[in-house]
């Protein structure tokens, strides 16, 4: 460190720069000031500084019991599509601002082995290694989508250390390199039946949208295969057709 400046202004700007390198990412906890003090060998009163600095200029936000984090630049927000096209992306990541947040809740994550369904959607050999995250979406504690989503482990070995409670999928994938660009996208109305009735709490018989899509990365690699249940009560579908 340049000890002619503050000790707290260099370590803000250390930490605004792992930030701008994708080392932490928007929504993700930070290291406590413990750790930090640790890391950096300063006391605790400099990192505290640092960050009372970084929270009151919005880059980072603290949740009380549970730590600091980066805060998004974006907050993930209601939509619904205006059109499909080659362009559009997953829903995950066109949901834009219709001024209620929506929340994630993680509901099973892991590796498991290719079966012959996953790997021909994903393109991989049989045995191979999938990261899979279900997420449940919600409005205001109402259910809005949930998510079966499927990704080849190779492409992203740490994944399973995210949070993705409040980390952005897609931000995520970005910061490895591996952002889908192009999807191939089904849509499909279906009655909800087990177990996407207990897990959203709706209905027997209610109607949803059922989207499959799989996302390829700007060179040419299978990064994700998602199943999306959504209410049709809480999102409407509108197309546009290109001549």
């Amino acid at each position: 460190m340049d000890y002619r400046m503050p000790l707290y202004i260099q370590l803000k700007e250390i930490i605004i720069k792992r930030i701008e390198d994708g080392e932490y990412l928007p929504g993700e906890k930070i290291p406590s000031e413990r750790e930090m003090a640790n890391i950096y060998g300063v006391n605790r009163m400099t990192v505290k500084n640092a960050i009372n600095s970084l929270v009151e200029a919005n880059i980072l936000y603290r949740v009380h019991g549970k730590g600091t984090f980066v805060t998004k630049k974006e907050t993930e927000r209601v939509a619904f599509y205006e059109y499909f096209s080659d362009a559009v992306r997953g829903l995950g990541a066109v949901l834009q601002d219709k001024g209620k947040p929506l929340t994630n809740q993680i509901l099973e994550k892991g590796v498991l082995q290719c079966r012959g369904y996953l790997a021909n959607k994903l393109h991989l050999l049989k045995n191979e290694d999938v990261y899979v995250l279900h997420r449940l979406r919600n409005i205001d504690s109402e259910s809005f989508a949930l998510e079966y989503c499927y990704m080849p482990f190779q492409l992203f070995p740490d994944i399973d250390s995210v949070n993705f409670e409040h980390v952005s999928l897609y931000d995520y994938m970005k910061s490895k390199g591996h952002l889908p660009v192009v999807f191939s996208q089904r849509l499909t109305i279906l009655q909800a039946v087990q177990p996407e009735t207990r897990l959203m709490k709706i209905e027997e018989g209610q109607p949803l949208y059922y989207l499959e899509y799989i996302g390829t990365d700007a060179k040419g690699n299978i990064v994700e295969y998602t199943e999306s249940y959504v209410r049709c009560d809480k999102a409407k579908f509108s197309f546009r057709v290109k001549r």
